[in-house]
């Protein structure tokens, strides 16, 4: 029967024809189908819980982040800080442009934090403690520049101003 291939094509028909689909297969009355067959769900999906450990470079505890099911994640230990009130109040009393930046990253590590993304968590909090001290920074060299600059004009220069008069 070899010889009657043509192109690699078999000819020759199947020794048993395919069944076309016309649907289930048929069950003795008064018998339910047996479980997974046609039209009813499949078994709920089961995923084993896997844990995970996170290191924190910040000097905290290790994070331990268990995987349950599909998009669920169980957070057990400490989570980073997400600087937030930190960052509000610098922004308020010292320096905007860099304070913005600080509360940008800040809520990004509520954001992390809350989908259960811990590493990228870990480092979206350092760079908002980074912006909040940057700002604070700021602020206080813009302060301590204008209070420098008052001390100078009220003991050297206003009296010689005064001193020479118009």
């Amino acid at each position: 029967m070899a010889d009657e291939k043509k192109g690699g094509v078999d000819t020759q028909p199947p020794a048993q024809p395919v069944p076309a689909y016309g649907g289930p297969p048929p069950y003795p009355q008064g018998q339910p189908p047996p479980q997974g067959a046609y039209g009813q769900a499949p078994p709920p999906y089961q995923v084993q819980p896997t844990t995970y450990v996170f290191t924190n470079t910040a000097g905290q505890q290790p994070a331990y982040v268990q995987h349950v099911g599909p998009g669920q994640v169980l957070h057990t230990g400490p989570v980073p800080n997400d600087y937030l009130v930190f960052a509000i109040i610098t922004t308020i009393c010292c320096f905007w442009p860099t304070g913005i930046c600080a509360i940008l990253k800040a809520v990004e590590t509520r954001d992390l934090i809350a989908r259960g993304d811990i590493t990228h968590a870990n480092e979206t909090s350092r760079k908002a403690r980074m912006f909040s001290i940057l700002t604070l920074c700021i602020g206080l060299f813009l302060v301590l520049g204008v209070i420098v600059y008052m001390i100078v004009l009220f003991t050297v220069l206003l009296p010689r101003w005064v001193h020479d008069g118009p």
